[in-house]
């Protein structure tokens, strides 16, 4: 299978790139890691992505950022890749803005700041495993509805 993508989204270089970082060092053999400094950049990034023909499997992203809010840029991310893993990482948000990403973001997972990596890791990896075989899934139901239309014309 080829390299899926995981875009980490914060505003805090610092912040952005620690995490790029950690997510490489336990993820840079089976994904591509991409950073965005926003929400809008995330977006654009996210598009290329789609445009040729990539997967983007994870999106972590910080909630408080200048212009889109990490919330309403996990719902836009929802309506472009409902399957997609979305993490919401923060160190300020209240649950309001949880309960928003999760109810239309489709939020997977809440992180607060400061992050335990290795327990991220680990969900990382659960919710990977999760998507993969979901994505495998969809190819075999897909290859099994194409013979089924073979078989009923009669090739």
């Amino acid at each position: 299978m080829s390299k899926g993508y995981i875009i980490c989204v914060d505003d805090e270089v610092s912040v952005l790139e620690t995490l790029a970082e950690q997510l490489l060092a336990r993820f840079g053999e089976s994904h591509i890691i991409e950073t965005a400094n926003s929400g809008e950049e995330a977006l654009s990034l996210i598009d290329e992505i789609i445009s040729s023909n990539d997967i983007v499997e994870l999106i972590v992203s910080d909630q408080v950022m200048p212009g889109m809010k990490g919330d309403r840029f996990l719902e836009q991310v929802h309506h472009r890749l409902p399957d997609a893993i979305k993490i919401l990482l923060t160190g300020q948000a209240g649950l309001d803005s949880a309960i928003y990403a999760i109810n239309n973001g489709g939020l997977s997972r809440y992180v607060e700041k400061p992050w335990n990596i290795d327990e991220l890791s680990k969900d990382i990896k659960d919710l990977l495993d999760k998507f993969r075989q979901n994505l495998e899934n969809q190819h075999l139901i897909q290859a099994l509805n194409r013979r089924i239309i073979e078989l009923e014309s009669g090739q």
